[in-house]
């Protein structure tokens, strides 16, 4: 969240460690700008940064929600939650995913 904060107000943010080392970006790279357009309502140019940037915006937000609900409400949110992923695998999914996207963007397979 500070790194999005710096990016929103135009202050440079932490360089990402595997560009720097590697000279590659990571799969993350471009996501904290991408979240500044998403929230500024600049979706289109958001997904051309970072098609992910719309789940992790959704996961801040879920985040935020659950941490701020009173304490039986938030341990049954966290227990709901986890038995989702439990069933479904969703994190994995969604991790898989942006590995496969890292690397069509990576090899430049895509505009994206």
């Amino acid at each position: 969240m500070l790194q999005i904060g710096l990016v929103a107000t135009g202050l440079d943010g932490w360089q990402c460690p595997v560009k720097a080392a590697l000279g590659i970006p990571c799969p993350g790279c471009g996501l904290s700008t991408a979240m500044v357009l998403l929230l500024r309502g600049e979706w289109r140019a958001a997904l051309s940064t970072h098609a992910f940037a719309p789940v992790l915006l959704f996961g801040f937000v879920l985040m935020a929600v659950v941490t701020a609900l009173p304490e039986p409400l938030h341990r049954k949110a966290v227990s709901r939650i986890a038995a989702l992923e439990r069933r479904t695998g969703i994190v994995t999914g969604v991790l898989l995913a942006l590995v496969v996207y890292w690397c069509v963007r990576l090899l430049g397979l895509s505009a994206v």
